[in-house]
């Protein structure tokens, strides 16, 4: 129950229905859904650990506003995560997974020329592309860190016109490697798919300063750009 809760508030968030500074009333909110207030509060601090809601004197739980410095700290730790499921992914991935890839893979082409598709469309074919294969890895803690990463990107992702296509290059390399299956390229062109999404958001300032992200970054083996 708590993670059906993270997933209706993490959906809510992300699509802006509720937006930054909106206060969240728990015992409201399990109302609306009939369940007791339990799930709700351990949801908030699943929520409140990822970023997307903090506590405020006097206001209670109340979502939090877009960080744009916080991108590469988000980056960073989605690299390392989902590099790692990628790796486990891979090899377990059915034949019918990786079909439901290339389905979704055509569909993300198909409508890239959609007026909503930098406001929602892209996130959601996105986040069930990578999920196919995240899924295979048959680790549901680090699929829900994962997720949890992945609705803070995808917030600050909203405010940006990403209508280029960034990601196509890295998502076709990600399915061949899967069908492949080769582990390491998948896991490899996965990264830079997070790097560049990443710098695109920054406007393509391909700097990278000593933290966070810069560590996991010369970790991989991937260039730093100072």
């Amino acid at each position: 129950m708590t993670d059906e809760v993270i997933r209706i508030l993490r959906d809510r968030i992300i699509a802006g229905e509720l937006p930054p500074g909106s206060r969240i009333d728990s015992a409201t909110f399990a109302a609306e859904l009939g369940i007791s207030r339990t799930p709700v509060r351990e949801a908030m601090l699943q929520l409140e650990a990822a970023g997307l809601v903090v506590r405020q004197p006097y206001r209670g739980t109340v979502v939090s506003g877009i960080d744009p410095n916080r991108l590469e700290e988000v980056t960073a730790l989605r690299i390392d995560l989902e590099g790692r499921a990628t790796l486990l992914g891979v090899p377990r991935i059915s034949d019918a997974g990786v079909a439901r890839m290339a389905r979704i893979l055509d569909e993300l082409e198909q409508r890239r020329t959609d007026d909503d598709f930098s406001m929602g469309g892209f996130n959601e074919l996105n986040h069930a592309f990578h999920g196919t294969l995240y899924g295979a890895a048959d680790s549901p803690t680090l699929l829900r860190l994962i997720d949890l990463l992945g609705a803070e990107a995808d917030r600050i992702r909203l405010h940006f016109d990403l209508r280029a296509p960034l990601a196509d290059a890295y998502h076709r390399a990600i399915l061949d490697a899967c069908r492949r299956r080769d582990a390491d390229a998948a896991a490899h062109s996965t990264r830079l798919h997070l790097l560049e999404s990443c710098l695109g958001m920054r406007g393509g300032d391909r700097a990278v300063h000593d933290g966070i992200l810069a560590d996991v970054l010369r970790e991989q083996g991937m260039e730093v750009t100072r």
